[in-house]
């Protein structure tokens, strides 16, 4: 009797498998790569709005105090981000609401973020 004797090397079903389940991880890993990046990209957006709005409002205390308009304008510093400022009167005389708001656009979206502080202006009417 001869022994049984395997042919060594793997099977085309056996690579066609291996190759399916491999090109599926692939997809799996570059599809959360996309996810994560996307996500990286909304917190660095998120911390450049909160730093753009700390810096309008202390402009607007400090070097435009007397400035009593509404306006909007780019951010020279952080292109695609854009700036307005309103100011709403209140019930209280020479007390003023401020509205800083901040826009940029994200996965293709318009977004927003707002900083509402109250002034004391009463050279506005």
């Amino acid at each position: 009797m001869k022994p049984c004797h395997h042919e060594k090397g793997y099977m085309l079903l056996e690579v066609i498998l291996a190759l399916g389940i491999l090109s599926g991880a692939l997809c799996a890993i570059i599809s959360s790569l996309g996810g994560c990046l996307a996500a990286s990209r909304s917190v660095q957006n998120s911390t450049r709005v909160v730093m753009l709005l700390a810096n309008k409002s202390a402009e607007f205390r400090l070097d435009r105090s007397q400035d009593v308009l509404d306006q909007e304008g780019v951010f020279e510093e952080a292109e695609g981000f854009g700036w307005r400022r309103a100011l709403e009167k209140t019930d209280s005389a020479g007390l003023w609401r401020q509205t800083i708001t901040v826009s940029w656009t994200e996965r293709g979206q318009p977004a927003t973020d707002s900083l509402v502080e109250y002034r004391h202006l009463p050279q506005k009417q």
